[in-house]
């Protein structure tokens, strides 16, 4: 008998943590990758879109350009960023979709 309740505190306490850690993994504190370096190189790929990062340790301040091969971490202070930024938002703003 006491084997049997051994063997059942052991299967509660793993569920409990089980719990916890699938709880933890869906939670807002999870980290995500982010931006730790940057390159001052221009991008020569098609760019889809980016995302301004702010800095939060180990994350550095960053523009995050989405290209066609994956993401692109951007020295938001490089000479060409601003340009290419202003370029989406103008194709932003001038496409349309029609919506049915």
């Amino acid at each position: 008998m006491q084997l049997n309740q051994m063997m059942m505190m052991s299967l509660a306490a793993i569920a409990v943590i089980m719990s916890v850690m699938i709880t933890g993994m869906n939670g807002q504190n999870v980290p995500t990758e982010c931006c730790t370096s940057v390159s001052t190189k221009e991008i020569t790929l098609p760019i889809i879109g980016f995302k301004l990062q702010k800095r939060s340790p180990p994350c550095v301040n960053a523009v995050i350009f989405y290209t066609t091969e994956g993401p692109r971490c951007s020295y938001w202070k490089a000479s060409w960023v601003n340009q290419k930024i202003q370029e989406l938002k103008k194709i932003q703003h001038t496409t349309v979709f029609k919506i049915d």
